[in-house]
C-alpha cells in the first residue's frame, strides 16, 4: 500500500509521489509560523533536505530538517519533514512523536495526520493510527491515499471486509487511483473472489500498465488456475517495472517449479540472477561460529501455525537433544493457533518477528548467538531470504519448504536426501552445498489419529483416481498423463481437489474433455478440512502425483492412508519429491521410471484389484516402519548433520 514520502501535492496514480519535486509548494502559513525571514530560511532547508532525501542521503537530509526545525521551531513543515526522515531510517518512535509536535503547531494540518498514520500504522498502533487517517478524509475528503492506508489497517486487524470498504471509498473518491484498484483486486483474490478481482487488477492495469501489484496479481490467478506458463508474461512485465522487490522475485521463481515447459537449467538460472540481486558482488560476511558446547539453531518461517511445514517441525523440536542443542525459533506471522502454542512448548525461545525489517531480524539473529540459522520457506510466501542475505550466522541452510535453490550464496547448505538429490547429479542446479540426510529429508508425524478404513474394491463401485495436491500443481502435462490413464479405463471416475474457490470449472473440465475425458466422469472439490481431507483421501482408489512438482505432505497423507500414488523419478529436486518418499518408505513398487511407466503403472494398478486391495493394506504399516516415522533417529541424524556443517566452518 501507499506512505507519501512528503507533502508536496498529490499523489500519482499508484499512491506514491514523485521522487522529486522541481519547486515543492510552500505551506499557507498558520497561526503559530513564525515570521516570514525564518520560514524562508526554514524553507530553504526543507528543500535541501529533500533533495538529499531524492538520492537516499536519509541522514544528511535529517540535519537539514534539523536546522529547519532549529531556523522556524513552530513550522509544521520543517517538523513534518525531519518526522519523514526519521521514518526512511527506521525510528518510528521518534518520528512519531516529530509528527505530533507539528500536530501541536497545526492540529488541523491533514499532512501531519496522514503521515502520523502511517508511522503508526508500522508501529502496529492501528487503532490510533485509523482515527489520524479519518481526520485526514474530515479535512481533505479527495485524500484517496487516506483511505488506502485506513484498509492497511483493517487488514493488519484481520477485519477484510472492512479493508475492502475503504478500498473502495478510495476508489470511490478517485476512481481511475491504479494503487487503490490494484490492493483491492489483491485483496479480492485472497478471499477467493476471482472474478471480482480479475476486474479489479485489469482496471488497475487500464490506469497503470505498469502497476506491479496489478500485474502480480494476474499472474497469481493464472497460477491459481494450474497454467503457470500464462504467468510468465505479467511476472516478466512486473519485474521490468522494478527488478528489486524481493517478493515479486519469491513469487515468480515459485511458479516456475510448476512449469513442465522449462527445463532445470533455465529455472536455476532465474535463481541465481535473484542471488546475484539482492546479494550484490560480494556476500555479507558470516560471524564467527560461538564454540559453546550447546549449539543454538534457529528456525525462521512465516507457517509456524496449522501448516503442513509445522507439523513437520513440531516431532524434530520434541526430538532435539537438549543437553546439547538449544532451538529458537522466529515465527514471520502474526498467527498463535493451537500448533503455534505446541510448537512454542517444544523450542527453547521464541521470537516474533513479523512487521520487523530485514536489518532489525539479521541484528535479532546476531544478538541471540545463532549457530546454525535454518530457513524453512524457500521462496514461499512471507519467506525471510532478505535476513539470511545478511549473513547473521556463521552456518545457514535452507530446508523443507521448498526442494530448490533460494539462489543466495550466504545460503551455505540445502538440506535433502540421497533420492531427491543424488551424489554427482545436477551439482550445478544450486548456489548451496547439499547437505543429505540419510533417509529422508522428511519426518513424519501424523497431526491427528486417524483409523484406517476399510478401501471398498466391490464389483458395483466405481474406481475413483484423487488429486489431493495443490492446484497450481495441475498443469497441462499433468492433464497429458491423467487423461492417457483415464481413457483406458473408461468407466473410472476422477476426483479433483484443493479446486480454489472462483477457478473457472468449465474451463478446466473443457481441458479435460479436448483429451478425451467427459465431464460426467470428473468431480471438482474445494479445499477440505483436516478430517473431510484425509477420509477423501481414504476414498479414492489411487491417488494422482502431479508432475513436475511432486506432492511431498500429500504423498505421506496418501499412504498413511492406504490410497496407492505412483510417483515419478524426475531429473530434479522438486521432481523427485514423491520418489524420495516412496524410496525411503520401502515402497519401491509404486515407482516410475518416466511418464510412459507412471501411465502403464497406474493403469495395471487400476485393473489388479486384489493385489491393490492387499497392497493398501501394507502401506501404512510400511511407512510406520521406515525411517521416515522414526522420529528420534531422523532427528539425530539432523544434529549430527548441524554438526558436520559447522565443522567444516
Amino acid at each position: 500500500m501507499s506512505i507519501l514520502s512528503r507533502l508536496l501535492g498529490g499523489p500519482g496514480k499508484d499512491g506514491s509521489l514523485p521522487a522529486s519535486e522541481a519547486a515543492p509548494p510552500i505551506d499557507p502559513p498558520s497561526k503559530s509560523d513564525p515570521p516570514a525571514e525564518a520560514r524562508e530560511d526554514a524553507d530553504r532547508l526543507v528543500v535541501r533536505g529533500q533533495g538529499l532525501e531524492d538520492v537516499g542521503n536519509f541522514a544528511a537530509a535529517e540535519t537539514c530538517y534539523r536546522d529547519a526545525v532549529a531556523a522556524a521551531p513552530s513550522y509544521p513543515r520543517a517538523h513534518i519533514n525531519l518526522g519523514n526522515a526519521l521514518q526512511k531510517l527506521g525510528r518510528l518512535d521518534e518520528a512519531a512523536a516529530t509528527q505530533r509536535t507539528a500536530l501541536r503547531f497545526d492540529p488541523d494540518h491533514f499532512g501531519a495526520h496522514f503521515n502520523l498514520g502511517a508511522v503508526l500504522l508500522e508501529l502496529h498502533e492501528t487503532e490510533d493510527a485509523k482515527a489520524h487517517l479519518e481526520r485526514v478524509l474530515e479535512l481533505n475528503p479527495g485524500m484517496a491515499d487516506a483511505a488506502i492506508l485506513l484498509a492497511d489497517a483493517y487488514e493488519a486487524e484481520g477485519n477484510l471486509p472492512g479493508a475492502r470498504r475503504q478500498l473502495e471509498r478510495a476508489l470511490a473518491i478517485d476512481p481511475g487511483h491504479a494503487g487503490a484498484a490494484a490492493n483491492l483486486g489483491v485483496m479480492l483474490l485472497e478471499t477467493g473472489d476471482v472474478d471480482a478481482a480479475t476486474k479489479s487488477l485489469r482496471d488497475a492495469l487500464r490506469a497503470d500498465p505498469d502497476s506491479v501489484p496489478a500485474l502480480m496479481g494476474i499472474a497469481r490467478i493464472d497460477v491459481r488456475r494450474g497454467r503457470a506458463d500464462l504467468a510468465d508474461a505479467p511476472y516478466r512485465h512486473a519485474l521490468r517495472v522494478d527488478p528489486s522487490d524481493p517478493l515479486l522475485w519469491s513469487s515468480f521463481l515459485f511458479s516456475l517449479n510448476l512449469r513442465d515447459d522449462l527445463d532445470a537449467q533455465a529455472v536455476a538460472r532465474e535463481h541465481f540472477a535473484f542471488g546475484r540481486i539482492f546479494e550484490g558482488p560480494r556476500p555479507a560476511k558470516a560471524p564467527e561460529k560461538s564454540g559453546r558446547p550447546r549449539i543454538r539453531v534457529g528456525y525462521v518461517s512465516a507457517d509456524l501455525m496449522k501448516h503442513p511445514m509445522a507439523v513437520f517441525m513440531l516431532p524434530v523440536l520434541k526430538s532435539h537433544d537438549r543437553a546439547a542443542f538449544e532451538t529458537i525459533c522466529y515465527s514471520n506471522s502474526h498467527v498463535d493457533d493451537e500448533l503455534t502454542s505446541e510448537l512454542r512448548e517444544a523450542s527453547d525461545r521464541w521470537r516474533w518477528i513479523a512487521g520487523l525489517d530485514d536489518a532489525t531480524v539479521a541484528d535479532l539473529v546476531r544478538a541471540d548467538g545463532i549457530d546454525v540459522l535454518v530457513d524453512l520457506s524457500g521462496h514461499t510466501a512471507h519467506n525471510r531470504l532478505g535476513v539470511f542475505a545478511r549473513k547473521p550466522a556463521p552456518v545457514q541452510a535452507t530446508w523443507l519448504g521448498y526442494l530448490n535453490t533460494t539462489g543466495l550464496r550466504a545460503m551455505d547448505y540445502r538440506i535433502c536426501d540421497r533420492y531427491t538429490d543424488p551424489e554427482g547429479e545436477a551439482e550445478t542446479l544450486s548456489t548451496e552445498s547439499r547437505a543429505r540426510l540419510p533417509n529422508s529429508q522428511w519426518c513424519y508425524s501424523p497431526y491427528y489419529e486417524i483409523p484406517l478404513p476399510e478401501h471398498d474394491a466391490g464389483p458395483d463401485r466405481p474406481l475413483v483416481f484423487g488429486s489431493f495436491n495443490q492446484f497450481t500443481k495441475v498443469n497441462d502435462a499433468c492433464l497429458d498423463l491423467w487423461s492417457a490413464i483415464l481413457r483406458e479405463l473408461p468407466d473410472s471416475q476422477l476426483r479433483v481437489y484443493c479446486v480454489p474457490s472462483g477457478i473457472d470449472e468449465d474451463e478446466f473440465l473443457a481441458r479435460l474433455e479436448r483429451r478425451g475425458v467427459q465431464r460426467a466422469r470428473v468431480t471438482l472439490h474445494g479445499r477440505l478440512g483436516a478430517l473431510d481431507y484425509f477420509a477423501a483421501i481414504a476414498d479414492a482408489d489411487i491417488a494422482l502425483d502431479p508432475i513436475p512438482c511432486n506432492g511431498a505432505t500429500t504423498t505421506l497423507d496418501t499412504l498413511w492412508m492406504g490410497t496407492p500414488v505412483i510417483g515419478i523419478r524426475g531429473n530434479r529436486a522438486y521432481s523427485r519429491g514423491s520418489y524420495s518418499i516412496l524410496s525411503a518408505s520401502g515402497v519401491t513398487e509404486l515407482i516410475a521410471q518416466n511418464a510412459a511407466d507412471y501411465v502403464a503403472m497406474n493403469i495395471r494398478l487400476a485393473k489388479d484389484t486384489g493385489g491393490r486391495v492387499a497392497l493398501s493394506r501394507s502401506l501404512r504399516p510400511r511407512l510406520q516402519a521406515s525411517p521416515v516415522m522414526d522420529t528420534k533417529s531422523f532427528t539425530r541424524d539432523l544434529e549430527s548433520l548441524y554438526r558436520s556443517m559447522l565443522d567444516a566452518r
